[in-house]
């Protein structure tokens, strides 16, 4: 009844309301948390409490959120947990990890199927597909765990057990912490999943629930491993888990303003730039030139909102305290562990390989882990980037502007990198350390990075839009609407492949020197290299 009040006073759809109350209660309930349980409890039991806690509250979000639909997450939760205990009861966990696969995604894709509309829906498939990629990765955690029983190493984490509290979640344990300085952990590096997310045990039905429905992250994400869930609610996340490191408060502050803010510009320029415009008669008649700018600003406050509701949903989990990040060089703990977004790289980035390292981070490094590098097999980078797309495409929905898009993606990649490469002779020089100083040379460089700047959120752009007019005919208006000019340059870039390829020797490392300047104090140095060896789902 409130929503629907405030719906009829804001204008503001009341699913679109839902989403916002959920990702804001998450606040308080983080809020509570970190002052009653994100602290040493002298019990044996004080990881099952923290996850009670977290069971209790999630569910009741979610509850507010989808209502009676919520079983649907339920069944997908359960029927894991239960393919789980029957793969390692008949010891054939890669058998039950293929079910559990298949099951989720099919559960995820008839979801899709029976509720789509023309629009991009708010309803339980939302929570649904965060949970797909939660539940498939947990169960690949799960199998990998055998590789620990087998080379007889300590199960899970050294502190924990099933059913038991970790020795570092006791001030009075007398195991010694193997963390017990602040050590530094860069900032670019998510803490979402680690080197090694082995399972050796299943863990407990309840603390695959409280792992499903944490409140901070059930709604949108982030994704993040069982392991660092099982570490938050035992504290062997933290190196002194008697002392809580300060400024999670300042930083859940500064994510939720700049959330505010972020979906505060998408809601004023979404009446300016509606996105749907782009399929109308009188699009179509207006300058070439017009349209190409409308085109431009429309997709970009699309992206908006996604910026929003990540750095909202995580200032609940900076609150809460799972998203450390170790200590930066001057001692001070750093809270952006689950950062889904970098919003000074994703607006200033010069290449798509720097917008695929800043955007949706976590799910980016979900895909790379847990899809890209299980297909290594193939023997075919190329293939095996073509797959983890079409994976994702499918994860997001049956419309086909979302295969569209990741087509696209995967296109427009490759020709960037082949002319990164193919210029790099002559950009390098304006990166040179030498040439610094030379005026000439900084002008250069300044209207070289504005130039792949540019063009970079050109190419963006124009691919976003079918991933947000979602039909297939509405996309082919928009882009018809300008002659598929991006598709023509496209084209014209890749016949780069009939052009005499450079000599190199083999010993040189390439560098993408459009990547190789400075942003936010840091040398960001050959991220394109990396994208050539890891596949289009690179992560930095």
């Amino acid at each position: 009844m409130v929503l629907e009040l405030l719906s009829d006073a804001t204008g503001i759809p009341e699913p679109v309301l839902r989403v916002l109350f959920s990702i804001l209660l998450a606040y308080p309930i983080a809020l509570f948390y970190h002052i009653a349980l994100l602290r040493p409890i002298n019990l044996k039991n004080a990881p099952a409490i923290r996850n009670f806690y977290i069971v209790s509250t999630g569910l009741a979000l979610a509850y507010f959120f989808n209502g009676p639909d919520i079983i649907h997450s339920l069944i997908t939760t359960t029927v894991t947990w239960l393919l789980m205990w029957f793969g390692n009861a008949i010891d054939n966990r890669k058998f039950a990890t293929a079910l559990i696969f298949i099951f989720n995604i099919t559960y995820l894709t008839l979801g899709y199927y029976y509720t789509a509309t023309d629009e991009y829906d708010i309803d339980w498939t939302m929570t649904q597909c965060v949970l797909c990629l939660r539940m498939i990765g947990f169960a690949m955690d799960f199998m990998d765990g055998v590789t620990l029983l087998k080379s007889k190493e300590s199960p899970d984490e050294k502190t924990t057990s099933d059913n038991k509290p970790a020795a570092t979640a006791n001030p009075s344990s007398n195991i010694k912490h193997e963390l017990t300085t602040p050590r530094r952990v860069p900032h670019k590096q998510p803490v979402s999943f680690e080197k090694d997310c082995r399972l050796a045990t299943l863990p407990s039905f309840l603390e695959t629930i409280g792992y499903a429905y944490f409140f901070g992250a059930f709604l949108i994400g982030p994704q993040f491993s069982f392991k660092l869930y099982r570490k938050f609610i035992t504290f062997s996340i933290y190196p002194n888990p008697t002392s809580i490191p300060s400024g999670s408060y300042k930083f859940a502050l500064k994510c939720f303003l700049l959330g505010a803010i972020y979906l505060g510009a998408h809601q004023i320029a979404a009446g300016f730039f509606p996105i749907n415009y782009l399929i109308t008669e009188e699009y179509s008649a207006r300058p070439f030139w017009e349209k190409l700018a409308f085109m431009w600003f429309a997709t970009k406050f699309s992206f908006t909102k996604y910026l929003g509701v990540w750095t909202l949903a995580e200032g609940a989990c900076v609150l809460s305290g799972i998203s450390f990040n170790g200590y930066n060089e001057k001692g001070q703990a750093e809270w952006d562990g689950l950062s889904n977004v970098s919003i000074y790289r994703f607006e200033f980035a010069t290449s798509l390989s720097q917008i695929v390292a800043a955007f949706n981070t976590n799910t980016n490094l979900w895909s790379k882990l847990y899809i890209f590098k299980r297909l290594m097999f193939l023997g075919n980078k190329n293939l095996s980037s073509i797959i983890t797309l079409f994976f994702l495409a499918v994860w997001h929905g049956t419309h086909a502007g979302y295969f569209l898009c990741f087509s696209l993606e995967f296109f427009d990649i490759e020709v960037e990198r082949r002319w990164s490469k193919r210029l790099e002779p002559y950009t390098r020089p304006l990166y040179d350390v030498k040439n610094r100083d030379k005026p000439l040379i900084q002008l250069l460089r300044r209207l070289h990075l504005f130039a792949c700047w540019f063009g970079q959120t050109c190419g963006l752009h124009y691919a976003m839009v079918p991933f947000t007019l979602l039909r297939w005919e509405y996309s082919l208006k928009a882009w018809g609407a300008v002659y598929y000019c991006g598709h023509i340059v496209f084209v014209l870039l890749f016949l780069d492949m009939i052009l005499p390829k450079r000599r190199e020797k083999k010993s040189t490392e390439h560098v993408n020197t459009v990547e190789n300047v400075k942003l936010n104090g840091e040398s960001k140095i050959n991220g394109y290299a990396k994208i050539n060896q890891n596949g289009a789902i690179k992560t930095e």
